[in-house]
């Protein structure tokens, strides 16, 4: 429970600490907010006071103000107020944010995300001794490459708890959904996102992430998990073209009609849709997904369903969003050994159900019918 104890006044008596993790839950404000702010506070004085964890001397609200004031030597006023832990001041800046009228709909996002991924003990003992390298973002690996269908964030969790319990229990993401009024589902998708979010600003800069609270970015939410991952597992020179290329906002096709000199836009492993555009030999698969195997200059080599392909034009491959490139490998191979051994004994039906998967909007991500049928296949042809 917060109680508030003190107003002092006399505001320079009271050292005050500024903790980058609990500055960084907060959205920057705009170049002309933060103008007005400091416009304000220079003729009227800083009429709001500061948040200050007592036990600590953190400052939880009111970082903008504080900087302001100390740059113009203006006083201020500082409420103090009781907490029990890192975890509850951390809920406590969350709560107090999402208060806020200006909040974007990614900023709520990522602050109950956080507050799920703080609600069970320390983080710092639950989440680092529980992954190899401490990063929240392998949640979202780990979720995308369950084999149950189950979040594996919290089997995970459940293995290595030392008393056998949820760390991050459904209880929690229910409990805070109730509080926030959402539902658990989407509590444990904002975990993902702030994770994702984490992930992008360490490798990435804050830059972006303050783009992203400020819906500059112009990225979805998928975009976001799926750069992540690339910033993981590619590094950041990859991760950084990704992110230029999503940015970019001229259209490669646009570029090569207008005969600009662009680089190939495509990196290994991304996984596109193919579009026979001005390129009939790839009539027969367009639409179909694929992975890319190899980046020329101004070409790429592509793996599909059902053969590899040479020297494709990078106007001819789309992008798709999959949130998890690995398990999109998986079921490729996985069709593509189905594939030719269908196409050997070439019943049609199966023919066309293979054909069928070749075409399906998320191939890291097969629907609980697209897998079943996939299953007994494999199972007809002893794979």
């Amino acid at each position: 429970m917060v109680n508030t104890l003190s107003i002092d006044t006399l505001s320079k008596l009271l050292p005050i600490q500024i903790d980058s993790e609990f500055q960084q839950l907060i959205p920057p404000p705009q170049p002309s907010e933060l103008f007005q702010l400091e416009t304000n506070i220079s003729e009227v004085g800083c009429l709001e006071p500061l948040i200050v964890w007592r036990q600590t001397g953190i400052l939880l609200d009111g970082h903008n103000r504080y900087a302001i004031c100390q740059k113009l030597q203006i006083p201020y006023a500082v409420i103090e107020i009781d907490l029990s832990s890192r975890d509850a001041a951390l809920a406590w800046i969350a709560n107090h944010q999402l208060g806020q009228r200006n909040v974007t709909p990614e900023v709520a996002s990522y602050l109950r995300g956080k507050c799920y991924l703080h609600s069970k003990g320390n983080r710092n003992g639950n989440l680092k001794q529980n992954q190899p390298n401490g990063k929240n973002f392998l949640s979202v690996e780990y979720e995308q490459q369950s084999p149950n269908g189950k979040n594996f964030l919290s089997v995970e969790y459940e293995q290595q708890s030392p008393n056998g319990k949820n760390f991050l229990s459904v209880d929690v993401a229910k409990q805070l959904g109730q509080q926030y009024k959402v539902t658990d589902r989407t509590i444990r998708n904002d975990a993902l996102f702030a994770g994702a979010i984490d992930t992008i600003a360490e490798t990435l800069g804050s830059n972006i992430k303050n783009d992203i609270f400020l819906r500059n970015a112009r990225l979805t939410k998928k975009e976001i998990l799926s750069l992540a991952v690339t910033a993981r597992k590619e590094g950041v020179a990859v991760a950084r073209t990704v992110l230029d290329n999503k940015l970019n906002k001229t259209d490669i096709v646009q570029q090569i009609i207008n005969k600009k000199r662009v680089p190939n836009p495509h990196y290994k492993g991304q996984v596109c849709q193919i579009i026979a555009f001005r390129a009939p030999e790839l009539k027969k698969f367009s639409g179909c997904w694929c992975i890319i195997n190899q980046v020329n200059e101004h070409t790429c080599n592509i793996t599909t369903w059902r053969e590899d392909i040479e020297t494709v034009k990078p106007e001819n491959l789309k992008p798709l969003d999959c949130a998890d490139e690995e398990g999109a490998a998986r079921n490729h191979k996985r069709i593509r050994q189905l594939a030719d051994k269908v196409f050997i004994d070439y019943e049609p039906m199966h023919v066309a159900a293979v054909e069928a998967l070749a075409f399906v909007k998320d191939p890291s991500q097969l629907t609980p019918r697209q897998e079943r049928l996939l299953q007994f296949l494999e199972k007809e042809y002893n794979l």
